[in-house]
Order: structure tokens, then C-alpha cells, then sequence
């Protein structure tokens, strides 16, 4: 007797998503659940759908687009809706079955401003992990609602997501720096402010106007120690500030690569390289819309990773760590300036938007992020912490500073609690193991 559990994923079109979502339960569960999937509709099957799936190990080619009519006589314990035209429009089903909304984000809606395709299969694969880690979980994700991934942990994610997309994409619009809206102290520009952070004039030099938006916590082509000819890739890159300082650094022979979730952000930087190109001769850079958790690059192909106090902007720094593990080549390294935890925030803080935002309440403990580095696979790891941020903003008289100072305990302040940290790590060389 068969007791694995029959689970329907159902979409609107059963072209991704549910295809996607069967494809994984027959590779990681098919001793527990007997999974189908259908569409409201059928719009055949999608072909990035099918090569992102293939890229982790799983053939959904054989699969085609069916319509749920054809399934109205399979006895389901569970209908998995995992859109919501899905949800709204799901049919009654013969005898008990169950109907669970687990909502994901559409990849074709999340790909429609990608500038190419590799671009696209980013969101692609952003959607195909998410899927992975609900049914990893099953059956017990059908069950239990907050789960990490999946169901409100995916709305949660998404809603962080919407929050920092928002925010910067505003910035970007505005053409105003992070220092012109007084995150960063009144009497400060973002120069003076980068500056103060370890920037020289030289790397000044040449920037497209704009490019300095002044949100950086630290200097990381600096720790880098970048070499002509090598590939960097800056996760978060907004206008493109530390691009074009790499770029400068690797050379016409290297490659200077940007990633930022943020459409305006990479609309502003693809419009300074024209201007950086100008001023210098180099066409070496490139900007690409994506999430840092699921990046638009290619296995192994980028020697060095680069971050400005962005990571602590992530609803799941673990993904993180695992796509610049991913990414680099063997005995690459990633060098990244960040914000991070001496010891947990009070809550106040940490349910702040603004402090979110502004780069605090999403911020790492330093121990936790010891261990994601760890998990990813990296080694030769070094965390080198700095108050030379927190200061500044002291000295600055920042109102975020300022606010989140009102929310500390007695006694203390926010040099207590935050601090700037540099991340130095490596890939190991397979050939020699270190």
C-alpha cells in the first residue's frame, strides 16, 4: 500500500513554479510525497524554468503543462497553490483534500527588466531555491506557518526585500546622497565621509558625479588588494562607486561586475559608466540586476568578491555566503566591509525600519557570521573589527544614530552594540586543498 502523501502544486500556468516544485519533490521527497503539478491554465513549459532546475541536478524537461481538469479524479491529500491567481481560482476537489497557500514570487514577472539573460536566470534560480527549501520541509512546511522559507517566511523575506528596494531605489531616483538626507551627519559629504573610512583622493579621481552615494562602512578594494587583470564582482553596488574603483584597479585587462536588487540603482550606474568610460577609456564594467542571494554569475568565474555594508541589508546572509562561495573561483577570496553585532539589539531597534535600512537592525552577531563563513565552505577566514564608522556618525550627529540611541539601555551607546567589520576569507584550491 501506497502511504506517501499525493500533493498538487498548482499555478496559474504550470510553466515554473509548479513545474519547478514537482521537479524537487520527486528528487528530495519521492519517499513521502507522490507529487503532481497542474495550471489553471497551461502555458507550456518554461524553458529557463527548465535549465535552472537542470543547473542543480534535476530534469524537468520531460514534464509538460497540464491543465487541473485533467487531475479532478486523483484522490489528493494536499493542493499546494503557489500563486495567487492560483489560490483564488482553485478548483473543489473530490473528497478531503486539504488546500495550502504557499505563495512565490513569479520568475518571469521578477526577470522582465533584466538586461540579459543571465540576468534573468538569476530571479530564476532566486524562485527555484526558495521552492527547494519548502519542499525540503515537507510534509512538515504544509503544517507549520513560519517556517523559514516558504509560505510567511518567504512573504517576510519579500517584505524586507520591498522595504530596502524602496528605500534605495528612492536615493537613486532622487539623485541625493545617503549624506544629503542626514543619515550620515549634517555638516558631511560623501567624500569627506568615505574618506573618513579610509578612501584616498586618488580613488576620487575620475568617478562619474553620483557615484558616491555615501553608503559605505568601509574600504573593501582596498582590503582586496585588487590586481590588474583579476574579475571583482561588488555585491550591492548601487551607483557604482566601488565598481569603478576596481575597475580602475584590474584594469582593461580585468572586469569590474556590479549586482543590485534595485532597478533605479542599476539604471543610475549603467548611465555613470557611459561617463566613466568617457574619462577614462575603460569599458570593463558591467551592471546587473539581482539579488545578492541568488546572484546573475556564473559558477567559478569571478576572483574576487567585494561588499560595502550591504550584506546586513539580507533576509538570509547564510545564501549569502553559500553565492559568493559558489561564484569565486578556486583560491579566489571575498573581501567584505559590513556592519555586525558585538551583542543582540533591543527589540525597538531591531523591529525599526529605518534602522533596517540604514544598515542596523538587519545586522549579523560577529560569531554568527564567523560560522556562516564557516558553513560556506570558505577558509583562511579573518574579521578585522573597526569603530572608525560608528565614531563618524558620532561625530556627525546622525539622526538615525541618534533615534536608535534613545532605544538602548541605560548606559550604553550604539559603539556598544555596532560595529564595522572587514571580512577577509578564501576559496579553497582544488588542486591543493588550501
Amino acid at each position: 500500500m501506497d502511504d506517501r502523501l499525493k500533493v498538487l502544486f498548482l499555478c496559474t500556468g504550470n510553466s515554473c513554479r509548479s513545474q519547478m516544485a514537482e521537479g524537487w519533490a520527486r528528487h528530495l521527497k519521492a519517499d513521502v510525497v507522490e507529487p503532481y503539478s497542474a495550471g489553471v491554465e497551461t502555458h507550456g513549459l518554461d524553458p529557463l524554468a527548465v535549465r535552472v532546475m537542470a543547473e542543480a541536478g534535476v530534469d524537468i524537461s520531460h514534464h509538460r503543462s497540464k491543465n487541473v481538469s485533467e487531475l479532478m479524479d486523483v484522490p489528493f491529500d494536499v493542493v499546494v497553490t503557489v500563486c495567487g491567481a492560483a489560490h483564488e481560482s482553485c478548483p473543489m476537489f473530490p473528497g478531503d483534500a486539504r488546500v495550502v497557500h504557499v505563495g512565490f514570487d513569479d520568475p518571469p514577472k521578477l526577470a522582465e527588466a533584466a538586461k540579459d539573460e543571465e540576468e534573468a536566470l538569476g530571479c530564476y534560480r532566486r524562485v527555484r531555491d526558495e521552492i527547494r527549501a519548502f519542499v525540503e520541509a515537507l510534509p512538515d512546511s504544509l503544517t507549520q506557518p513560519d517556517r523559514p522559507n516558504g509560505g510567511q517566511g518567504v512573504e517576510r523575506d519579500e517584505a524586507i526585500r520591498r522595504s530596502v528596494r524602496d528605500a534605495y531605489g528612492k536615493r537613486a531616483r532622487d539623485n541625493r546622497s545617503c549624506i544629503e538626507h542626514t543619515c550620515c551627519g549634517e555638516e558631511t559629504t560623501a567624500d569627506s565621509f568615505a574618506a573618513a573610512l579610509g578612501y584616498g583622493e586618488d580613488e576620487f579621481a575620475e568617478l562619474p558625479e553620483g557615484a558616491n552615494l555615501g553608503l559605505s562602512c568601509g574600504n573593501p578594494t582596498a582590503v582586496a588588494s585588487l590586481r590588474p587583470g583579476e574579475t571583482v564582482l561588488d555585491l550591492g553596488s548601487g551607483g557604482g562607486f566601488d565598481v569603478f574603483i576596481a575597475a580602475r584597479k584590474v584594469g582593461a585587462a580585468g572586469r569590474s561586475i556590479g549586482v543590485d536588487m534595485t532597478p533605479d540603482m542599476v539604471e543610475k550606474a549603467r548611465a555613470n559608466a557611459k561617463s566613466f568610460k568617457g574619462a577614462t577609456g575603460l569599458s570593463n564594467v558591467d551592471f546587473r540586476l539581482g539579488e545578492i542571494e541568488h546572484l546573475p554569475v556564473a559558477d567559478s568565474s569571478v576572483d574576487v568578491v567585494i561588499s560595502n555594508c550591504v550584506l546586513n541589508l539580507s533576509p538570509d546572509k547564510h545564501q549569502v555566503w553559500r553565492e559568493i562561495a559558489r561564484v569565486l573561483k578556486p583560491g579566489g577570496r571575498a573581501a567584505i566591509s559590513d556592519l555586525a553585532l558585538l551583542r543582540p539589539l533591543p527589540k525597538a531597534v531591531r523591529k525599526s525600519v529605518r534602522a533596517l535600512v540604514g544598515c542596523i537592525a538587519g545586522a549579523a552577531l560577529v560569531d554568527d557570521m564567523r560560522e556562516m563563513v564557516r558553513a560556506a565552505g570558505l577558509v583562511d577566514a579573518v574579521f578585522e573589527s573597526s569603530s572608525r564608522y560608528t565614531d563618524r556618525l558620532a561625530e556627525g550627529d546622525d539622526e538615525l544614530f541618534a533615534e536608535i540611541s534613545q532605544k538602548l539601555p541605560p548606559g550604553t551607546q550604539p559603539s556598544d552594540f555596532v560595529t564595522s567589520l572587514n571580512v577577509t576569507a578564501k576559496k579553497a584550491d582544488t588542486v591543493t586543498g588550501v
